[in-house]
């Protein structure tokens, strides 16, 4: 009996191990039949994709040669070098016998391609996570549509697998070809001020005329070929540029050693003498001309009686032959070339130059690159021989009274030092959602300027939220980088291109109303935005401002010491915050920017009574003097994180013998919440190509002493003794403080 029961369990166990081998066995054999169906278009996908991908870069191509010629190129490139690749790569890896060796070959060549195609615009890092994406997708949509072209499209599952494949497709195209997404923004109601003075940006009263001048040798501009309307000389660049390769010679028509002198003007017509105003564009593909695209300004400036020149550089831009070393400096050089040869004009009869330029009155404007140029022409003015190498003479000296710098870069350097300059006038322009130059670059470049107070020069900066690189520029548009990569990017949050050209047709145009024209009723626009708002479009704007009238006793550049400041009759207490510490402000990447201040965060439930406060051990003397008309200033950024857009408010109190007086900064002027921005379309390329979400923006605050007076009419100003910044309100908060002082008012 026991054994019939010992012979039956065994049956049994054998039945199970039959059944379990059964079903491995059914799902191997699923698993491998599935997998058959679908390499093979996997394959194709992987490979199509790697295709499309070189094909699209034919369309943002330039040889010369024509646009039928440069596109052919490219697809002779994609299909059958793509494809001679992949059977390489078959033959290569036919020894593996696990997976189908078309398969395996089509994933690393098209990887590889990828890869390389990607890494000539982005630094490896930045694209490998797209690039891993654009390889999977093709993967993905090429099995499940090569699934039911193997097995038949009349199989249920061939008909899932193929709807699937074609609705995955038409997302991800439908995707890729959308603008974008709105970003959450916390509003805040900002109330305009009265304006002082008439829209800079409304045209005024002189007809304009216009015409270039250049070599009338051009290969590929007839404005300054055959057409030009003023021949012009041209100059040997080749000890600032270098590296003037044989392709950019034969596309061109012209080595380094006589690049030509090429310029659109616009003249106000009229008697003379006019402010001379030079506009420079920046680094852009050199064959999609870029000095057409600041027309807008150009008409403008003119019609307000300035003669207006968007200067000829894209000799100097990247191409897909190369670019050019030392091209700032040479984008430098040849501005001051251009005075000179505009001053040559000025003084003969036969050109419309002749007594028409007020050579004291000059302005040097600049986009991106062209931004840092006009910044580095100023200072090469200045100079007697270049920094760089001494044997080249400078003999220049022009009245350079300002620069206008719109999204500038700030890269380069002078023998290692950085480019810093005194008593100029100086504008600042930049985006939130500049894709280009996505850290605030300029701010480090306005930091340089300094005011001695020799000269009534101010300076100024505008961070705009939505604008974005290239839309200053009408030739460039909303692409801030190159194709395929424009694909990627979040324009839906854009201020459209007639906005952003608003602001800068009115920011521009007032600054040289200002400074060249002499007219201080737009002073205040510049001091404080509010005064502008009418004029311009809805969106964030944070500004900075600066003039010889402010004196700074807390610049925090001084040491490391937290309880002192920039005077020896300032020491610092502080109490109930989270953090208090001083440091350099940060960009989105953590590039050096030059600006030290202090760094506060307090919590209501922890900081109730928060203070900082700068304590004087003596009154303040002139030129700090807190008087009547007086103004307490200083400049504050806020650095809550992304996900937290709460309103910051705190207090500002000023002591005296007892006596307190308390003002409200929102009484004042809102400290704006932080602006987060999404550059791309997705998170896997965000985050290494741009850095963190959100950037530090300092604004400046002018507190008049009238506030504080109404606040208690006892308070005594000449014997100030502290002042305190209180977080006594309800909102938590993290921010940093600088460039605390007094502004002597008129």
């Amino acid at each position: 009996m026991d054994q019939e029961h010992e012979y039956e369990r065994s049956r049994k166990k054998a039945h199970k191990r039959r059944l379990i081998k059964t079903i491995i066995t059914k799902c191997r054999y699923s698993i491998q039949s599935f997998s058959k169906a679908t390499w093979k278009g996997s394959s194709y996908g992987a490979i199509f994709i790697t295709m499309l991908l070189i094909i699209s870069m034919g369309f943002d191509f330039y040889s010369g040669l024509g646009r039928a010629v440069d596109i052919g190129i490219f697809i002779v490139i994609a299909i059958p070098g793509t494809w001679l690749a992949v059977k390489v790569g078959t033959i290569s890896t036919g020894y593996i016998k696990k997976l189908p060796s078309l398969f395996l070959a089509s994933i690393f060549v098209s990887g590889f391609a990828i890869i390389y195609t990607l890494d000539q615009y982005r630094e490896l890092d930045h694209i490998l996570p797209l690039a891993y994406t654009l390889l999977g997708v093709g993967i993905v949509i090429g099995g499940l549509v090569g699934y039911p072209l193997t097995k038949g499209v009349r199989k249920p599952v061939s008909f899932v697998l193929l709807t699937i494949g074609i609705i995955a497709s038409g997302a991800f195209f439908y995707w890729l070809f959308t603008p974008g997404f709105e970003d959450y923004r916390s509003q805040i109601a900002v109330e305009p001020l009265s304006p002082v003075s008439s829209n800079p940006a409304g045209s005024g009263n002189y007809s304009v005329q216009t015409f270039t001048y250049g070599s009338g040798t051009d290969k590929q501009r007839i404005a300054f070929g055959k057409q030009v309307d003023l021949t012009s000389q041209a100059v040997n660049a080749s000890a600032l540029i270098g590296e003037w390769s044989k392709v950019r010679e034969w596309f061109w028509g012209f080595k380094d050693t006589n690049v030509p002198l090429n310029g659109r003007v616009w003249m106000p017509e009229g008697k003379g003498e006019f402010p001379l105003v030079l506009i420079v564009h920046g680094n852009h593909k050199m064959e999609d001309f870029s000095d057409e695209g600041y027309a807008y300004l150009g008409e403008l400036l003119a019609s307000r009686g300035f003669i207006t020149v968007s200067v000829d550089e894209n000799f100097l831009n990247s191409s897909w032959s190369g670019g050019v070393a030392g091209d700032i400096n040479g984008r430098a050089w040849i501005l001051l070339q251009h005075l000179k040869q505009i001053e040559s004009f000025n003084q003969k009869k036969d050109t419309p130059f002749y007594q028409k330029v007020d050579m004291n009155e000059i302005a040097l404007i600049g986009h991106s690159r062209g931004g840092q140029a006009a910044i580095l022409a100023a200072k090469f003015n200045n100079l007697e021989r270049y920094p760089n190498n001494a044997t080249m003479r400078f003999d220049f000296n022009y009245d350079i009274e300002t620069v206008v710098a719109i999204a500038p870069t700030d890269y380069q350097t002078l023998s290692d030092r950085k480019i810093e300059m005194d008593d100029i006038n100086y504008l600042l322009l930049h985006g939130s959602y500049d894709s280009d130059l996505s850290e605030f670059e300029g701010d480090r470049q306005y930091n340089g300027i300094q005011l001695t107070g020799g000269d009534q020069a101010m300076k100024a900066a505008l961070y705009i939220d939505r604008a974005n690189h290239g839309q200053f520029n009408t030739t460039w548009g909303d692409n801030d980088t190159y194709f395929p990569f424009t694909l990627l990017l979040n324009k839906k949050p854009l201020l459209s291109g007639e906005e952003q050209r608003q602001i800068a047709k009115t920011y521009v145009s007032g600054f040289l109303e200002a400074t060249l024209h002499g007219d201080e009723s737009f002073k205040p626009m510049f001091e404080d935005y509010r005064y502008a708002l009418e004029w311009l479009p809805d969106t964030t704007y944070i500004n900075k401002y600066e003039d010889p009238s402010y004196s700074i006793f807390a610049d925090y550049e001084e040491d490391v010491d937290v309880t002192t400041t920039s005077s020896p009759f300032i020491n610092v207490t502080a109490g109930s915050l989270l953090q208090w510490y001083e440091g350099e402000l940060e960009y989105r990447r953590d590039k050096e920017r030059a600006n030290h201040g202090v760094f506060l965060k307090w919590n209501p439930s922890y900081s109730k009574n928060g203070h900082y406060t700068l304590n004087l051990s003596k009154p303040l003397q002139d030129p700090y003097a807190l008087k009547e008309n007086s103004e307490l200033t200083f400049t504050a950024a806020n650095l809550s994180e992304a996900e937290d857009q709460e309103s910051v408010d705190f207090s500002v109190t000023l002591s005296s013998n007892g006596e307190t007086a308390t003002v409200l900064l929102s009484d004042i002027m809102p400290l704006h919440p932080v602006l987060p921005v999404r550059h791309t379309k997705t998170v896997y390329f965000e985050k290494d190509r741009y850095g963190e979400p959100t950037e530090p923006v300092l604004q400046t605050f002018n507190i008049p002493m009238s506030y504080f007076m109404k606040d208690n009419p006892s308070i005594d100003l000449k014997k100030i003794d502290a002042l305190a910044f209180q977080f006594n309100q309800p909102s938590k908060g993290r921010i940093f403080i600088d460039q605390i002082g007094v502004n002597q008012t008129n």
